[in-house]
């Protein structure tokens, strides 16, 4: 930012110090211009964005501090720089604590002390504006990477005779770690896939997309969901950080025989919901890129009509409210059983609607995900 770029306005009602400030400022090479008052600085700033306003702090009518509160409110960008006369000193620290950014002490017995005041301001606006601006540019990237993040995950649960299926997934930030697929197989069956990767954010993100499309090219090869898994770990664990990992459950879904073969990678344990009772899927194993050539079970469970299975991610049981009360699973899974006679659609709508009302104006840290599936 060039000098002749920075405007500055110095507001006193000593006309001496006025021309004095704005001489040095001018001579200097920044574009200055004045007002007696803080009545005619706010009508000034009205008509044109000023960069730095120096002034001062005793003035009659609108003083130095109710000008602060007014050019905190209305033009937050703007630094402001006190001038302080002998004793005020601590009025001044009380101004910096209001949002002044420094103070200049009268009488000005050397220009130098001024322009390094000002020189400070001006480099704390550059910084400020390129921190702005790489904001906005990551801001941008992020929005990009949503958008792909997308287009990567179903944008509707697969249609699918004898099965009735329903998502709801909701990121902490604008791109999440959390990740759900399905995948159509030969003969019928279905692929159910939930993980999630550790971290969020960017990064998270683009390890999602590499575990969902190397998990898509095993899937062609195999139909054991433990061999599927156990190659997906040991891709994680040669091509990825250490501290770099992801929880997945990949199961496959028989609709013909209504059976589900899984294998569990660290994930939360999916839930059945039978008529008389709830049981937990809970076999598991190390979660994927922690440990080469780690081995993970495989189980089968045969579901019947009626039945619900649900997969989620932690930030669904792991949710806090305000008494840092976390959701849980159990009261996940009385909310299930209260509400199964709902068509599932509305099932997870109430789940979603009971997470929000639980958690209140928390702020979401964790993303969330639960796919729920319902055999006809």
């Amino acid at each position: 930012m060039g000098k002749e770029m920075v405007k500055i306005l110095v507001v006193d009602d000593e006309e001496g110090i006025r021309r004095q400030l704005t001489a040095i400022l001018r001579e200097e090479g920044y574009s200055a211009e004045s007002a007696a008052n803080g009545t005619e600085a706010i009508a000034l700033m009205k008509k044109q964005y000023f960069d730095i306003v120096i002034t001062d702090l005793m003035m009659p009518g609108i003083d130095g501090m109710e000008l602060l509160r007014h050019i905190k409110k209305d033009y937050p960008n703007t630094v402001v720089v006190m001038i302080t006369a002998h004793g005020s000193e601590r009025i001044a620290v009380e101004a910096i604590k209001a949002g002044a950014y420094d103070y200049i002490p009268k009488p000005f017995s050397y220009a130098e002390e001024m322009l390094t005041v000002i020189e400070r301001a001006v480099e704390h606006l550059r910084l400020k504006k390129e921190s702005e601006l790489f904001q906005q540019h990551l801001e941008e990237e992020l929005a990009e990477a949503r958008r792909i993040q997308q287009f990567l995950l179903p944008q509707q649960s697969p249609s699918i005779d004898g099965l009735d299926i329903s998502i709801f997934s909701l990121p902490a930030r604008q791109v999440g770690g959390d990740y759900h697929d399905f995948i159509e197989l030969p003969a019928g069956e279905l692929g159910i896939v939930v993980g999630d990767v550790a971290g969020k954010g960017m990064p998270a993100a683009l390890l999602m997309a590499s575990v969902q499309a190397s998990l898509r090219a095993y899937a062609e090869t195999s139909d054991s969901p433990k061999h599927i898994i156990s190659q997906v770990n040991n891709l994680l664990y040669r091509y990825t950080e250490s501290n770099k990992f992801v929880t997945l459950f990949y199961g496959v879904l028989n609709p013909q025989s209504r059976t589900l073969t899984y294998s569990n990678a660290g994930h939360n344990y999916p839930l059945i919901f039978r008529k008389n009772e709830c049981v937990w899927l809970d076999s598991t194993g190390m979660p994927c890129g922690i440990l080469e050539n780690a081995q993970y079970d495989e189980a089968r469970i045969k579901m019947n009509p009626g039945e619900i299975a649900l997969f989620y991610t932690d930030g669904i049981t792991e949710a806090m409210n305000s008494d840092e009360i976390m959701f849980g699973e159990q009261r996940l899974k009385n909310l299930v059983s209260k509400n199964s006679h709902l068509n599932l659609t509305d099932l997870v709508n109430s789940i979603r609607m009971e997470l929000s009302r639980f958690v209140g104006d928390e702020p979401q840290f964790d993303d969330l995900t639960l796919v729920a599936l319902k055999i006809k």
